[in-house]
């Protein structure tokens, strides 16, 4: 998995630990540079399609697959963020943590 991080001001890639497949791109929301960022990325094909996750959400994975996402803010959300021809972005069911099963 590639990750995009500040790195002199500008966004760009990172080689991450390489466990799971794809992308991610963190502070979806929290930076307003990091959503044009990462489809400018995945359209340069410099990042291959992944998950993005607004700041307090966490993507839990079982076996490469995700099993549950979740947030400690009750609008927080997730996203898979794909190459057609254009960026798709598909949002993703979030468990907000303050409710109650």
């Amino acid at each position: 998995m590639k990750q995009i991080i500040a790195l002199g001001g500008d966004l760009e890639p990172i080689k991450c630990l390489g466990f799971l497949p794809g992308s991610n791109c963190p502070h979806y929301d929290g930076e307003i540079n990091r959503r044009p960022a990462y489809h400018n990325l995945v359209k340069a094909n410099k990042l291959s399609s992944g998950i993005a996750a607004d700041d307090g959400v966490a993507v839990h994975y079982i076996d490469q697959e995700i099993h549950k996402i979740v947030s400690s803010k009750p609008n927080g959300k997730a996203y898979k963020v794909s190459l057609d021809k254009e960026i798709n972005e598909e949002e993703l069911a979030v468990k907000y943590l303050g409710t109650i099963d």
